[in-house]
């Protein structure tokens, strides 16, 4: 993607961070899988990391930080770099090496107005870079790339703007929430939630009363915005979260979506729209709570089951005293088929969904999904396995973890994986001889 121009988006240059390989590779031959980093690991929302790791058998390193921790996102080249933005808006580079060398390469102050998501871009020809917004942007959320000359984002009336060098192409009134989060499956489609409102259920748990009503599918082609699909919830359901997550849960080859449907009588449940490319074919909804005031936080889907079937994890109440859930599409339903307790992935008030991971973690071909004990001070990996949910590995993070997990697929496909704490530092569990 060549650089953008727009007075909405400004790019900081790393390129000291990388060594790029000499070869004819161009930006446009790479996907965008694999030149865009997130603070849920991948555009769709999924939270589920590629690549094979050696825990718990890993290195752990610590590095103080010159501010509190807020997010962090990693990417590797020769080396494993992670940027972390602080809760006033600084940013800083770290930087770890094959011969375990660990550095600071950089500290940018007030390079965002307050702890806004970053989305950290690596190019052939401009380097590394970490987008962020002017004033016209919503202020918790990022610009997302959807071709290598295109971006989305949502400004501040809630209206989603399609921009490129030359400026604002064209633009959709859709009422998105201030802090919604756009997510794209593998052909591009992207989904958010829109018709936001503090006039249905307010539990008010991810920092303000808004939540969106209606669900969104577009789809970006020779530079318009066309609106795919359309859900708009009645009575006075919302949709409890920042954003849905696109998965494959059937099986079919084509992503589906996962969102959280909540009101004030029963409280939240999982609901899943099978999707065939074009249009939404199924609706399928898992138990609700039974109670308002009561939420389940979705995470992540993959072949989680035994047998590597398709499941879909959440924490249900991950506020007072979270169980992590594992769900099956069966027919019509999503029904529960094994649990894990005393986990949490949020802090009540928090706007960051993305204290959770999920992926092959211990190198045994099979993903597992890492959540947090409920001090919020050691991360917990749990497999479903024949005999039920059990407890892969378990690391100390030394204080509370205040960040988005933040792992890191390294260049042969091993996995590293980093936190941020309370007491400011960054806190990296690599592998060994990498």
């Amino acid at each position: 993607m060549k650089r953008l121009g727009l007075l909405l988006l400004l790019i900081m240059l790393l390129s000291a961070t990388l060594a790029f390989s000499q070869d004819d590779t161009t930006d446009e031959d790479t996907d965008l899988l694999d030149r865009y980093f997130y603070t849920f690991h991948n555009p769709a929302g999924n939270r589920l990391v590629r690549g094979s790791g050696s825990f718990p058998d890993v290195e752990m390193y610590d590095i103080q930080l010159q501010g509190t921790p807020a997010w962090a996102v990693a990417y590797a080249m020769e080396t494993a770099i992670w940027h972390v933005v602080m809760e006033n808006g600084d940013l800083e580079v770290i930087e770890v090496q094959p011969n375990e060398t660990v550095q600071s390469l950089g500290f940018q102050p007030n390079w965002f107005d307050g702890a806004q998501p970053p989305l950290v871009g690596v190019s052939m020809v401009e380097g590394t870079y970490v987008m962020r917004s002017d004033t016209t942007v919503a202020p918790y959320t990022h610009p997302i790339p959807v071709n290598d000359f295109e971006v989305l984002y949502i400004n501040r009336d809630g209206d989603v703007v399609l921009g490129r060098e030359e400026g604002i192409v064209t633009s959709l009134p859709l009422n998105a929430q201030p802090d919604a989060r756009m997510v794209m499956n593998k052909v591009g489609q992207i989904a958010l939630y829109a018709n936001s409102t503090d006039q249905r259920y307010v539990h008010g748990i991810m920092g303000d009363n808004f939540e969106g009503s209606t669900l969104i599918v577009l789809d970006i082609k020779d530079s318009e915005i066309r609106v795919l699909a359309r859900v708009d919830l009645l009575g006075e359901d919302i949709y409890e979260g920042v954003s849905p997550f696109w998965a494959d849960l059937n099986g079919d080859g084509t992503e589906d979506l996962v969102t959280t449907v909540a009101n004030g009588t029963f409280g939240a449940k999982l609901r899943a729209y099978t999707w065939d490319g074009s249009r939404i074919v199924q609706e399928v909804d898992g138990p609700a709570i039974g109670q308002g005031n009561r939420w389940r936080h979705q995470l992540t889907a993959g072949p989680f089951g035994p047998n590597g079937e398709i499941e879909i994890a959440d924490v249900l109440t991950p506020h007072i005293g979270g169980t992590l859930e594992f769900y099956r599409l069966e027919d019509s339903s999503l029904n529960i088929v094994e649990s894990f307790p005393s986990v949490t992935t949020h802090l009540i008030g928090s706007r960051n969904l993305d204290q959770i991971a999920a992926g092959d973690f211990n190198g045994d071909g099979r993903p597992e999904v890492l959540v947090m004990n409920t001090g919020r001070n050691a991360i917990i990996s749990v497999q479903h396995n024949a005999d039920g949910a059990e407890q892969m590995w378990r690391f100390d993070a030394g204080d509370e973890i205040v960040t988005n997990f933040a792992p890191v697929e390294l260049l042969e496909g091993r996995l590293g994986l980093a936190v941020g704490t309370k007491d400011g530092r960054l806190r990296i569990w690599m592998p060994r001889s990498w």
